[in-house]
């Protein structure tokens, strides 16, 4: 019997080991494309008639500073000071000379004279106007597009 179990088990073997096991063919799906959903920018117009004067900008100096909405003035953001408009409003400052135009919120307040607005640092290097420190500009305040709807 023992050759009989040793017959039959090497036997067995040999029909194994002569004959290639089958390969099973393993295929990842390719991976699903992943799309982000950002949400579409904010589409602006116009909203009133355009102010012609001239822009400067300003950095804030050593030390923490607030604006008079009570934001910390910061000069990587496209923000500005204005005599009239109110903190919150958005404008589309643009440069007479050539063209040049950005979109920036009006979070500071600053006293009525020669300038009507004043841009942060980042602003200004935007506008191109950071060597001359002033530029003929118009101002035209914006609302969103789809807020008369």
């Amino acid at each position: 019997m023992p050759f009989l179990a040793l017959a039959l088990l090497s036997g067995g073997l040999t029909a194994c080991a002569s004959a290639p096991a089958p390969q099973a063919a393993v295929t990842a799906p390719p991976p699903a494309e992943v799309q982000l959903a950002l949400p579409a920018a904010p589409q602006y117009q116009a909203s009133g008639p355009a102010i012609v004067g001239m822009a400067s900008w300003y950095r804030p100096g050593p030390g923490l500073h607030r604006t008079c909405s009570g934001e910390v003035l910061s000069r990587d953001t496209l923000t500005a000071a204005s005599p009239s408009l109110p903190p919150g409003t958005q404008v589309r400052v643009s440069r007479v000379s050539d063209g040049r135009s950005i979109v920036v919120r009006v979070n500071d307040c600053m006293p009525p004279g020669h300038r009507i607005i004043d841009l942060s640092e980042a602003a200004a290097k935007e506008l191109g106007l950071m060597s001359s420190g002033i530029a003929k500009v118009t101002v035209t305040r914006l609302e969103l597009a789809d807020s008369q709807q």
